[in-house]
């Protein structure tokens, strides 16, 4: 997707995961399908892999962020959550929630980023409740069935704060 817009008004869509570990790698098969989609200018896409951490300098800047990650909060698979940062941190601490399993938790890179100082955007989480994390590509049945809702709230989500 072409660079356009102040980094300041961007709205960044960043998918999180491992596409070798099924239903881990919504994120990025998320990112995939709206790079297909016809979005609104100043929209950038990233697949920020199992690496968060890293990813966060190239969106520290942005208006806005849209996270999408697998999360395990209980429901069946294919559950989509929606969410701000904040509330995320609460009911993580509160409640266990389970981000995705892959590498550094994407709460822990929340935190060391804020720790080294690095501004964290108003960030909106998409969650997917997997269905299968196993070794293997492709998404589960159920999360792959919810991949069209959740494009579209994405896209909504776009529309909203854009």
């Amino acid at each position: 997707m072409p660079d356009t817009g102040n980094a300041g008004d961007a709205v960044w869509v960043v998918g999180v995961g491992n596409p070798l570990a099924r239903d881990e790698g919504v994120g990025p098969a998320a990112v995939e399908r709206l790079k297909r989609e016809s979005l609104p200018a100043g929209t950038r896409l990233l697949d920020a892999g199992t690496d968060f951490l890293a990813a966060m300098t190239e969106f520290a800047g942005a208006g806005h962020v849209i996270l999408i990650d697998a999360m395990r909060a209980g429901g069946t698979p294919g559950t989509l959550y929606r969410m701000m940062l904040e509330e995320l941190e609460e009911r993580a601490s509160r409640a266990g929630l389970q981000l995705s399993g892959h590498g550094f938790d994407l709460l822990q890179a929340v935190a060391l980023a804020r720790a080294a100082g690095l501004r964290i955007p108003p960030t909106v989480v998409f969650g997917v409740e997997p269905g299968e994390v196993a070794f293997g590509e492709g998404l589960s049945p159920a999360v792959e069935a919810a991949m069209p809702e959740l494009a579209a709230a994405v896209r909504r989500e776009i529309a909203r704060v854009a």
